[in-house]
Order: structure tokens, then sequence, then C-alpha cells
């Protein structure tokens, strides 16, 4: 074979090799790629507080551990442990993975996944110095005063099932932006503690054209300012929206920061057309429920 056959033949198999290379570096190129790596200890809180997980660009509200890291005296709030078998009323110590991620093909290119390594510990009890949740600033979680009024020739089976299967009446904190804009529904002694959640959308009203059952529950002070509220809620429910009348009412006396008054939403809602098609024999007649949210 003349030399410059062979020249042109080893010349092929070269560009050969480059781009199989090349390719080879480009299929690296669309991996995931670990942008750091590091493993530390945690303890683990014996209970799940109410907080706050980014996924997808945006917040949400959520149960979280609460966790404080190696040599750390505040708790704060921590989402999911792969391969963490979490069991409420133990306080734990782990270690665990924290590893940082980047991959162009996805959305959210970078993202950190937090392992399991080690449980070194695990004792039975309630730990200590817990606050009452692990929301950023600017949220309130708020208790809610319930008052309702039953009307029905089988009322205790109408109040069985609204105190039991209603997360209006099993909601006992209301969870708030400042700008009254974003809620939740919540009750930490629920099964699932974290009941709705979404958007609020609020309009003023200035008619006086509300259900008389509204009466039966009368307010009290002085009414400031009259508002339909709409709760828009998330995947959580399987209801899309909720519509209450909402009255802010001050009451004189308090420790509020309107001159010596304190602030007081009233949520109404009259759910008497509601609980009769539930109950179409239990001769119903009135069902109307009153939140009461102090505020300011």
């Amino acid at each position: 074979m003349k030399t410059k056959e062979l020249l042109g033949m080893s010349l092929a198999m070269c560009l050969m090799a480059v781009g199989l290379t090349a390719c080879l570096d480009d299929d690296n190129d669309e991996k995931a790629k670990v942008t750091d790596y590091r493993e530390y200890e945690l303890t683990v809180a014996s209970k799940e507080l109410l907080g706050m997980v980014f996924s997808g660009g945006n917040n949400y509200f959520s149960m979280v551990y609460a966790v404080k890291k190696e040599g750390a005296q505040a708790w704060e709030p921590f989402s999911a442990i792969q391969d963490f078998s979490y069991e409420e009323g133990y306080e734990y110590h782990i270690k665990i993975s924290e590893t940082w991620y980047l991959d162009y093909r996805m959305g959210d290119p970078a993202w950190v996944e937090y392992k399991l390594l080690e449980v070194i510990s695990k004792e039975k009890g309630e730990s200590e110095g817990l606050p009452a949740n692990l929301l950023p600033d600017g949220y309130s979680c708020l208790d809610v005063e319930r008052r309702y009024l039953i009307e029905a020739d089988k009322k205790e089976e109408v109040e069985d099932f609204l105190m039991n299967r209603s997360y209006l009446f099993l909601c006992k904190q209301y969870v708030f932006n400042e700008e009254l804009t974003e809620f939740a529904i919540f009750n930490e002694d629920a099964l699932y503690p974290l009941m709705g959640a979404g958007k609020l959308e609020r309009k003023t009203r200035t008619d006086d054209n509300f259900p008389d059952s509204y009466k039966l529950l009368p307010l009290e002070g002085q009414v400031m300012g009259k508002e339909q509220w709409t709760f828009i809620l998330g995947p959580i429910t399987d209801r899309t929206s909720l519509t209450m009348d909402a009255f802010i009412v001050r009451l004189p006396g308090g420790t509020g920061n309107g001159g010596g008054t304190r602030a007081y939403v009233w949520l109404y809602q009259d759910l008497t057309e509601f609980v009769r098609k539930k109950f179409p024999d239990a001769g119903v007649k009135t069902v109307v429920i009153a939140q009461i949210i102090g505020y300011k």
C-alpha cells in the first residue's frame, strides 16, 4: 500500500477518534453534575412544624422538620431527607449528606439533595425550646375563635359531620402574609395539620345585603370595614375556592396598634343550603358560622 494511502487512513482514524471523544464529552454535558458535596450532623425535633419550602421557583406552606445544625442554638426549618423514616415523639441525632447538582436540561437547573447516612441516636420525648412555627418573617399564624348555630331536627348528625369533616370547623389557626394575599388553614392537632393553602382575594363591600342568619351570631365591637374574602385553594383540598363575608371590627381597651384598640376580622358564612343538600332528611333550618381572628 502506498505511503499516501496509509497517511490518509491514519488521518481518517484520528478524526473518528476525535469525533467519538467529542460525542462522549457532549453526553457528559447532558448529565447532572455534582457541584458540591458535604456531610454533617443534625438534631431533628420530636415534632414537625408549619413552615415554608421552596420548589419550582415558588414558596409553599408545608410541614417541615425543625432541626439544629452542629453548634447551632436556634431551631430552623428543613425539608425532605431521603431514606429518613421519621417518627413523631422522638428526637433524632443524625448524619446526612448534602449534594448539589447542576443539570441544564431541567427547568430549575440547580438543586440540592439531602440523604440520611446514619441515625446516631433516637430518644423518646419532647424537644425543648421549639417555636410555635417556622414561618419566615412577614407571616403570622393567628388563632381562630369559632362560633356557630345549627337549627335542625337531626342537629347531632349535622354537628358531628361538620365538626369532623369540615375544615371550617376543624380550623384552629389561619396563616396570612403581611399583605393578606396568601393564606393557609392550619390545625396542629389534626392528622393532617395543613388543611388548605393558596391565594386570598379581597373586595370591599359597600352594601348591607347579608344573610339574616348572621344576626344570630351578633358582632362585638365597632365595624370599621366590610369585605368579601375569597380563598383560592390549592391542590390540598378538593374545592377550588371558598367565599366568606369579612367584617373588620375594633374593640376598645385592647393592646393593639390602633390607639389602644384591637382589630379583629369576623368571617361569616351561611352553610344552610350546603348542609340541606348533604342531609335532605335532617330538617335543616339554619346553619351559620363565624370565625373570629385577631390580627392587630
